[in-house]
């Protein structure tokens, strides 16, 4: 576990942290028997010992398999892994959102910007193992990317983020609408 350890102290935006709670065996005991669930020992490490964190911005998740062409990208921006504190990140208010949406066999661990998450297998061949739902994909739209939460994290690999250049932006607006804003900015005056 010091391997994952390192890992995720390296991956995570502490600095946007809002709480140092560990939880103890007894309440994942109680998450796993609600949802009828077997986590491996990486996940409950982790469940423990962090949860609800948002991933640092110049860190990105990248696959272990090929992933078809119509994905169209090798590398993915996490935006937050779930956890057991209660905020908008909680593991089990996820698990109730999206139960009538995802497949039946996977568990939701994390969220990508847009929609898409990340999910851990729950029953038989897919157990412990880590997919991405892409929500707006037609037809087949779950895919495998690792084989383990810990695989998960150690994949997630530094990249070099360009802040966004300030320009002018030329916005072209219909008649209507650009008289609507030219009268409310002289209103403002």
């Amino acid at each position: 576990m010091e391997q994952l350890k390192k890992k995720l102290e390296e991956i995570i935006d502490f600095d946007i942290k809002e709480e140092e709670i560990t939880w103890d065996e007894d309440s994942i005991k109680i998450l796993e028997e609600s949802y009828k669930l077997k986590l491996p020992l990486d996940y409950v490490f982790y469940l423990q010992h962090y949860g609800n964190d948002y991933i640092r911005e110049d860190y990105r998740f990248i696959p272990t398999t090929e992933l078809p062409q119509k994905i169209n990208q090798s590398q993915f921006e996490i935006d937050s892994i779930y956890g057991l504190n209660n905020d908008e990140n909680n593991l089990e208010e996820k698990i109730k959102f999206y139960k009538d949406i995802l497949p039946d066999d996977l568990l939701p661990i994390a969220d990508l910007p847009g929609g898409d998450l990340v999910c851990m297998g729950k029953k038989n061949d897919n157990q412990n193992k880590i997919y991405i739902w892409f929500h707006e994909m037609d037809g087949e739209n779950v895919y495998l990317v690792v084989e383990s939460f810990g695989e998960f994290v150690k994949y997630f690999k530094s990249i070099k983020v360009e802040k966004g250049k300030k320009e002018n932006v030329k916005v072209k607006l219909s008649g209507k609408l650009n008289d609507f804003l030219s009268n409310a900015s002289k209103k403002m005056e």
